[in-house]
């Protein structure tokens, strides 16, 4: 479904909760808060955004100022730093809402969840971002406890929304499909890429950077956590098919315990001495990488969006990607394809696309044109449309205020 983003006249009064958002996370979840919340900064219509944040939310808008956008610290309310803490406030919020829905403006015309958790709960038109329906499409991804968690917390909150927003079409009919959403209730609204800090160009600090990595001349670089589904071993076991031992393997990303169980999968290819993970790097690193890598691939078995192609593909580095999922519509024809269950394919992809010049050449430029499309602006500009789609239906649950 889409939702017409023309402007409309009055000014929108937004509330966004992010009392859900946890210590040092900086998923892909987190780009999109900074994204649009920043982009909303931006528009020429008339939007003032009130977001109140946890005690760890003031970091992740810490470079946030924008006249219109007011960051507020909700009062009483901790998350903490363990996920047990993390839970137990984020389950009083949701059965005690009245004490926090009460922070915000008593002109707020309607509330965004982006984090997916609906806490507060509201009498307003509210939209909830969900991003995925993982849970039911790879359930053997998840515990039973897991999933029991996902399906109350996430399909229940999408169900009670005035509106839901989603970050593609593939993800809106799996979400029509999985959770039985009507139709007209959910709009697929692609993400983005921060275009200041992902473009072909190197940055100030672009040397000391590289120096400090002290990266091989050769490599592949995977941006991903170590999650199951993210296809690490795969990947692996494509890279010791590679005959040309200098090009090498670099990873990012958190490793979720499962790093000791990576490396040893590694020696047992031989492939230990081509391996780096470097662990989770900043904002200012990543670009780098783009730019310094021969290459990035991303056999990925699934994404509700899967932005890492994109942002390599804007900073002028060629991309060989699933394109399971998603991934098909986000990176069309700008990628060489990876098959994500077959490892021989793979391995031919990465060394084609590491040897053959002309075709990583044609894959940059369709790469930056691709990478244009995306833009904050353009998503920010649809997420006003739906919420002013949410105000004119009104409150799908009238909940009750303690």
């Amino acid at each position: 479904m889409s939702v017409s983003t023309q402007s409309s006249p009055g000014p929108l009064r937004l509330g966004v909760s992010l009392l859900s958002h946890g210590p040092g996370q900086s998923t892909g979840t987190a780009t999109y808060v900074r994204g649009l919340i920043g982009a909303f900064g931006r528009l020429r219509a008339d939007v003032d955004v009130e977001v109140l944040l946890n005690e760890h939310g003031s970091q992740l808008l810490a470079d946030l100022r924008r006249d219109n956008i007011a960051l507020r610290r909700a009062h009483g309310f901790r998350v903490g730093r363990s996920r047990t803490s993390r839970m137990a406030a984020i389950t009083g919020g949701f059965l005690c809402p009245r004490r926090l829905f009460e922070q915000f403006s008593a002109d707020t015309q309607v509330i965004h969840y982006p984090l997916t958790m609906v806490v507060p709960r509201t009498r307003l038109p509210t939209v909830v971002t969900l991003h995925d329906v993982q849970h039911h499409e790879m359930p053997d991804y998840f515990s039973t406890l897991q999933r029991q968690w996902r399906r109350f917390v996430y399909d229940g909150g999408a169900r009670g929304a005035t509106m839901v927003v989603t970050d593609t079409e593939h993800a809106r009919e799996r979400i029509i499909e999985a959770v039985g959403i009507g139709a007209e209730r959910v709009v697929a609204v692609h993400l983005a890429v921060d275009h200041e800090r992902f473009r072909p160009e190197a940055g100030p600090d672009e040397e000391r950077l590289l120096r400090e990595f002290a990266l091989p001349r050769r490599f592949v670089l995977y941006p991903a956590s170590l999650w199951l589904h993210k296809n690490h071993i795969a990947l692996l076991d494509a890279m010791s098919r590679i005959d040309d031992e200098e090009i090498h393997l670099v990873l990012t990303g958190a490793p979720l315990g499962r790093l000791d169980e990576l490396l040893a999968n590694a020696g047992k290819r031989g492939l230990r001495r081509r391996l780096r993970h470097l662990g989770v790097v900043s904002e200012a690193a990543l670009p780098v990488l783009y730019r310094a890598a021969t290459a990035v691939v991303f056999p990925s078995r699934y994404e509700g969006f899967g932005a890492p192609p994109l942002e390599a593909m804007a900073c002028g580095c060629p991309v060989a990607s699933s394109l399971a999922a998603s991934l098909a519509e986000v990176c069309g024809d700008a990628v060489i394809a990876l098959h994500p269950e077959d490892s021989s394919q793979m391995a031919e992809a990465i060394a084609r696309i590491c040897t053959d010049e002309a075709l990583r050449n044609r894959l940059r430029q369709r790469g930056l044109a691709r990478a244009r499309l995306f833009s904050w602006s353009a998503a920010a500009e649809a997420h006003v449309a739906v919420y002013r789609r949410a105000i004119e239906l009104g409150p799908r649950v009238i909940a009750t205020r303690n």
